[in-house]
C-alpha cells in the first residue's frame, strides 16, 4: 500500500496555500493586461504542487 511522502505533503501544503490566495491573484492579474506575465510563475506553482502531490519521491522501503 502507498502511503504519503513527504513530497506528497508538501504538494498538498502547496495546494492549501493557493485555494487561500487564488482570489487576490486572480483578481490582480484580471486588473491589467500587463500583468500576464505573473500568470507565468502562477502556473508554475500550480503545476508544480500537482506533481508533487500525484507523484511524490521514490519509495525508499522498497527491498
Amino acid at each position: 500500500m502507498m502511503g504519503m511522502r513527504w513530497s506528497n505533503w508538501v504538494g498538498l501544503l502547496m495546494m492549501v496555500i493557493f485555494l487561500f490566495i487564488h482570489e487576490p491573484i486572480w483578481l490582480f492579474l484580471s486588473s491589467e493586461t500587463t500583468n500576464i506575465l505573473w500568470a507565468i510563475p502562477v502556473v508554475a506553482y500550480v503545476i508544480a504542487a500537482a506533481v508533487l502531490l500525484i507523484r511524490g519521491g521514490p519509495d525508499h522501503e522498497k527491498a
